[in-house]
């Protein structure tokens, strides 16, 4: 349940579940209500049907023996409407036989009374077939009413045995004739039942599957609801907060988005910051290169003139402060003019030319060039060089220049704390070759590290605010990374990241 596609894909599985559910049930109850209606049609109504033509037919052929019988004159009328009665009753009762036999092909349910019945019509057919000899014996006398001569104990003994016979026949057609009335009575009594039964199964497992699916909906509202902080984050960065971020939680996949979403607005920062910076140096390049036109040859007049007040004084009889005076002139001079050719410098920043280099032995010069400055001023140099001896592509002169100046200014920074030493580190790791500064100096403040490698931004009363943009364009114009870790009061590292050499 960590993903949004398996959420959904449980909702979704919920409800054809309780869909399935709802179907079958509905498809088990309308089974058994065919089933009912299978046996209303085919067994039990057709029974109760034929058990009442069973019943009037012997009805009709008792009223017959009872009254009309002696009442035909014509012997030959009588036996022939006593046959056709007689004959009418036993059609009845095959019928009757023939729908029992039937009832072996309805549901198991409706054959639980089917030996009852098919006991009292096999009774039924024993007593009309024991009573075919009185049937006959009553066929083959005459007619006979009250007054006839003719009447004899034989006859009225058939006759009276007949009528007992259907009289016995007759009450078991009655009960046939009820008992099928009363399992059709029962059977629709049961098949409204089921449909009451499964109206209401349907009613509940239809609002079920309503307040499921509802549950369902809610749900992935609340689940698709990490979406709208994607959106959000989104519209954000497009109006220029690139530095908003999106909380990674909710679903993997959402956690997955809003990771790269985040990513991806770093990086859009990042190039921001990098294009803005781009932007600065540009711009500050054409107007270093506008402004060292201006100032250079004023300044180099200046010193000129200058170097010839100088000389002029030096023959005079001139006051030693008059002296000192021109050499602050020509110092000032000089700083100027120092500062004009880091301006100069910085807006023709040429391509870099790359070139396999040993980096032991670019750096291994440079501490070397350094020592003595470094010692002067009570700075302990030291080095550590890779044994591998790693080799880059890179433009060593430039890269000497990026070094220098991070030498100079981590030197700055232990002086500034009284003592301490700086030490120079060479490494190879997978396909970069790394080139740190470390010094034991005051550090940077942190709220100065998001500016440090602004153009014309410098924490130095004499600084140009060049020094660090330009070593950080030489390093990316190389395809490298500089990067810088400082903490107050411990010291500083800046770290060159350049691309190995094959």
């Amino acid at each position: 349940m960590r993903t949004l596609s398996a959420r959904i894909l449980l909702s979704f599985a919920a409800l054809t579940i309780a869909f399935g559910v709802i179907t079958a049930n509905t498809v088990v109850n309308i089974h058994v209500v065919e089933d009912e209606v299978q046996v209303v049609r085919n067994g039990f109504l057709p029974l109760a049907l034929i058990a009442k033509d069973l019943a009037r037919r012997e009805e009709d052929l008792k009223s017959y023996l009872g009254e009309a019988l002696q009442d035909d004159p014509n012997a030959a009328s009588a036996r022939m409407n006593l046959r056709r009665t007689r004959q009418n009753r036993d059609r009845a009762l095959a019928r009757t036989h023939e729908i029992l036999a039937g009832l072996d092909a309805l549901p198991e349910f409706a054959r639980i009374d089917r030996n009852s019945t098919q006991g009292r019509v096999d009774q039924l057919s024993g007593l009309v077939i024991a009573n075919i000899p009185w049937f006959v014996a009553v066929c083959a006398q005459p007619p006979f009413g009250r007054d006839d001569a003719r009447d004899s104990d034989a006859s009225r003994q058939a006759l009276a045995r007949l009528k007992d016979t259907e009289r016995r026949i007759g009450q078991l057609t009655n009960e046939l004739s009820d008992e099928a009335e009363r399992r059709v009575r029962q059977v629709t009594f049961g098949l409204e039942e089921n449909e009451h039964r499964l109206r209401l199964y349907t009613i509940y497992f239809g609002l079920s599957a309503v307040v499921l699916g509802l549950a369902i909906t809610v749900w992935a509202v609340i689940a698709l609801r990490p979406l709208r902080r994607l959106r959000d984050g989104a519209r954000r960065v497009a109006a220029g907060d690139y530095a908003s971020r999106i909380d990674e939680r909710g679903p993997a996949e959402v956690r997955d988005l809003a990771r790269e979403f985040n990513s991806m607005a770093l990086a859009v920062e990042e190039r921001e910051r990098e294009l803005v910076t781009s932007e600065r140096l540009t711009a500050a390049g054409n107007m270093a290169k506008i402004i060292t036109h201006e100032v250079r040859n004023p300044l180099s007049s200046i010193g000129l003139n200058t170097e010839l007040l100088e000389e002029e004084l030096a023959a005079a009889p001139v006051s030693a402060e008059a002296r000192a005076l021109c050499a602050s002139i020509h110092r000032e001079v000089d700083r100027l003019t120092s500062i004009t050719e880091s301006y100069l410098t910085f807006g023709r920043l040429p391509a870099p030319k790359l070139a396999r280099e040993h980096v032991n032995a670019m750096v291994g010069g440079l501490a070397q060039f350094v020592r003595e400055e470094l010692a002067a001023r009570e700075v302990e140099l030291v080095v550590q060089l890779d044994a591998g001896d790693p080799a880059a592509m890179i433009d060593a002169g430039q890269i000497r220049q990026c070094l220098l100046n991070l030498v100079r200014n981590a030197t700055e920074a232990v002086v500034a704390k009284g003592r301490g030493k700086v030490t120079l580190r060479t490494l190879r790791t997978g396909d970069r070759v790394v080139i740190a500064v470390d010094d034991e100096g005051t550090g940077i403040a942190p709220e100065i590290l998001p500016k440090l490698f602004d153009p014309f931004f410098s924490t130095k009363e004499s600084g140009s605010g060049l020094g660090l943009a330009l070593t950080q364009q030489i390093v990316k114009d190389h395809g490298g990374e500089l990067s810088v870790d400082s903490a107050v009061g411990r010291g500083t590292t800046f770290t060159l990241s350049l691309p190995a050499a094959t």
